[in-house]
C-alpha cells in the first residue's frame, strides 16, 4: 500500500479549501438553520414565548391543554411574546406554534419544556457558542497536521 505523501503545498491547499468551503458556507443565506423556540411562566397567567437568544416570539398561537390534551383555551401571543390566560381554567400544558416550523411544548404543573433538548452550553451567549465551534475545528485541523506530519520528523530524526 503506498502512501500519499503530505507534503507542505497539500495542506496549504486542503486548507484554503476547507476556508473557501466555510466562506462559501457563511454566504448562503438560504441554509440557515431555525433556531429553537421556548417557553417559560413569568407569574400565574402569563406565559412568555421567545426564541433562542431571548427574542420574543410575536403573534405565535398559544394553545392551553387539560390532562385530556383537550383545547382549553387558544390565543396569541403579543409583540413582547407574552400570553395572558386564567390561571384557573386548570390547564395542565401549554403548546406555542409560530406558523413556521417552531414549535414548543410546556408542562404548566411541573414548569418545565417537555420536548425541550438541554445542549451543552446553551447558557453561553451565540457568539461564543460559535467561537467555540471555529476553535474546535481548528484543533481538529492542527491535530490532523501534526499527525500527518510525525512520520516525516521521525524519518528526518534518523537520517
Amino acid at each position: 500500500m503506498s502512501k500519499i505523501p503530505c507534503t507542505p503545498v497539500i495542506f496549504v491547499k486542503l486548507w484554503a479549501t476547507a476556508a473557501l468551503v466555510f466562506l462559501m458556507g457563511l454566504l448562503q443565506p438560504d441554509c440557515v438553520q431555525a433556531h429553537r423556540m421556548l417557553m417559560q411562566e413569568k407569574k400565574p397567567g402569563v406565559l412568555f414565548v421567545y426564541y433562542e437568544g431571548r427574542v420574543p416570539a410575536a403573534e405565535a398561537v398559544v394553545t392551553l391543554l387539560d390532562e385530556r390534551d383537550e383545547v382549553l383555551w387558544q390565543g396569541k401571543a403579543d409583540a413582547q411574546g407574552r400570553f395572558y390566560f386564567d390561571p384557573r381554567l386548570g390547564s395542565r400544558m401549554a403548546r406555542a406554534d409560530d406558523g413556521q416550523g417552531h414549535r414548543v411544548v410546556y408542562d404548566l404543573e411541573e414548569s418545565v419544556l417537555e420536548e425541550g433538548i438541554l445542549f451543552i452550553g446553551d447558557h453561553l451567549p451565540l457568539t461564543m457558542r460559535v467561537a467555540l465551534g471555529v476553535g474546535m475545528i481548528f484543533l481538529l485541523f492542527g491535530g490532523l497536521y501534526m499527525w500527518s506530519t510525525r512520520g516525516r520528523r521521525k524519518k528526518n530524526a534518523h537520517s
